[in-house]
């Protein structure tokens, strides 16, 4: 047993000097890192449990851009002043490298390599929005009832994010598979399920990675090959089940009714009419893939957007009465059925700076984890080696008062009323959307999503924290989630 002892504080300080040999590398001038006290540790427990105070610290003490030793790595942070470098230079810059080193997509997805999601949003959602508006709305506002479910009296609701993620999910399943199979409480289960599991990988530290760098990686990646985790597997035969059930349906009809045939407009329709596709022999696993691989950043992100704006605006329900007003004016361009046309989304700039607001404060102090893929010289001489994982400091950037204006740090929902910014439009102030050539081509769904799914909600409700107080997110080390926290709703008195 001694031995056993012995043989591994050996294993652990070669380790340990193996990495510090990384760290020391002097073939570049590289940013200045911080002392610390604990070998291994690093700054691990200051940069998890007092971020933001360690990083504002460190950037007073060495400045703009600095590294530091947390989780068994060496990772730099870059503040406001070279943070464009990152997102302008996407042949250096990876954020899906740096993505897919936390969340394993090569190994959930069989079809992973054959697979370009953000042509698929571009191309077959953005472009399409307009067409999609009345579907959204109706099975948002559908979903929504079903899951709220209010009558005379006021209910209490905890776990805004996770409701959320149920009312998007069936959205989002109209719009990407159809009408028909958004119905089905099978398939919402199925994508609301794929998202809150992929987000599991995000939430857990790199812990493994304190024994030596990349174990965490690799720790994962079993985990999901031995089956003992993996979210793809555990929804593929859902995902593959519906949308061979949808494939099979549309081929017959379209040869049954000929120029007749009345064409399903949604995602799938378009992705099976892309070149290459036989309809003879039909590769499922890659269509579910194709289906699976934009489930997380289409639902987590609007359904995260959404559970931090109810909880900003019940936190501080003054303001409410205001962006009902504003929502009263808009609804008069709505049909019969209280549906919206697309481009009423254009008239609601109060909810549209609140959303602005509520993205802008959402609370991670750091952002958009980049890998660089090659040795990169910044612009103020410092260096950084290939493989060096980079985040932006999105604290140096949101409590700038000269790029925020006054009070930075306060939530103040009509801030940007008057700026002419929308909630979507990403600029080197403005970072939950990431920035350059490669920003999120979904960003204007999330956004409209948002619009349409609050339009209906403060028209219909007056909501407020059961505790009275500000409700601030949930803290994770640098990162935020929204609140857990309950909320008061009650139908408003027309």
């Amino acid at each position: 047993m001694y031995q056993a002892i012995i043989l591994g504080s050996i294993l652990l300080v070669l380790l340990y000097i193996l990495k510090r040999a990384r760290v020391r590398d002097t073939r570049l001038n590289m940013p200045p890192i911080p002392r610390y006290k604990i070998p291994i540790i690093g700054h691990t427990y200051s940069y998890f449990f007092n971020s933001e105070e360690f990083l504002k610290q460190c950037k007073k003490e060495h400045g703009d851009i600095f590294s530091i030793y947390a989780w068994g790595q060496v990772k730099t942070i870059v503040g406001k002043e070279y943070s464009h470098e990152i997102l302008a230079r996407e042949e250096t810059f990876s954020f899906k490298r740096a993505f897919v080193e936390r969340v394993p997509y090569a190994v959930l997805l069989k079809n992973m390599g054959l697979i370009t999601p953000a042509t698929l949003l571009k191309d077959h959602v953005f472009y399409k929005l307009s067409s999609y508006s009345e579907r959204m709305q109706k099975s948002l506002y559908s979903t929504a009832q079903k899951h709220f479910n209010i009558s005379d009296q006021p209910k209490v609701f905890d776990n805004l994010y996770h409701i959320m993620t149920k009312i998007v999910s069936s959205t989002i399943a109209n719009v990407y598979i159809g009408e028909e199979e958004s119905k089905h409480d099978e398939i919402i289960a199925a994508f609301g399920g794929i998202t809150s599991e992929l987000s599991i990988f995000l939430m857990v530290p790199p812990f493994l990675n304190l024994i030596y760098p990349g174990l965490h990686n690799y720790a994962i990646r079993t985990l999901v090959k031995s089956g003992l985790f993996n979210p793809a597997a555990k929804y593929r035969d859902v995902l593959i089940k519906h949308i061979k059930k949808q494939v099979c349906k549309r081929l017959q009809e379209k040869e049954k009714y000929g120029n007749s045939w009345k064409r399903p407009d949604d995602l799938l329709q378009d992705i099976i009419e892309r070149d290459g596709f036989n309809p003879n022999n039909i590769n499922y696993s890659l269509l579910s893939d194709q289906i699976f691989v934009l489930l997380f950043p289409s639902i987590h992100t609007t359904a995260g957007g959404c559970a931090n704006l109810l909880m900003d605006l019940a936190s501080r329900p003054q303001y409410i009465q205001e962006l009902y007003e504003e929502q009263l004016e808009v609804h008069k361009e709505a049909d019969e059925n209280g549906i919206l046309p697309f481009e009423a989304l254009n008239n609601m700039n109060k909810l549209d700076s609140c959303i602005r607001e509520s993205l802008r404060l959402t609370g991670h102090i750091v952002t958009l984890e980049h890998m660089a893929l090659k040795d990169y010289t910044f612009s103020n001489g410092l260096q950084i080696p290939k493989d060096r994982i980079v985040d932006i400091y999105a604290d140096d950037v949101y409590q700038d008062e000269s790029l925020q204006g006054p009070n930075p740090k306060s939530f103040e929902p009509f801030r940007h009323v008057d700026a002419n910014v929308s909630a979507s439009k990403i600029g080197k102030s403005y970072l939950p959307f990431g920035g350059g050539k490669h920003a999120c081509p979904g960003r204007h769904f999330a956004v409209s999503e948002i619009k349409f799914f609050m339009h209906k909600f403060i028209l219909n409700y007056n909501f407020r924290t059961e505790s009275g107080k500000i409700e601030e997110r949930i803290r994770i080390g640098p990162y935020a989630f929204p609140s857990s926290s309950r909320i008061i709703i009650e139908k408003r008195i027309k």
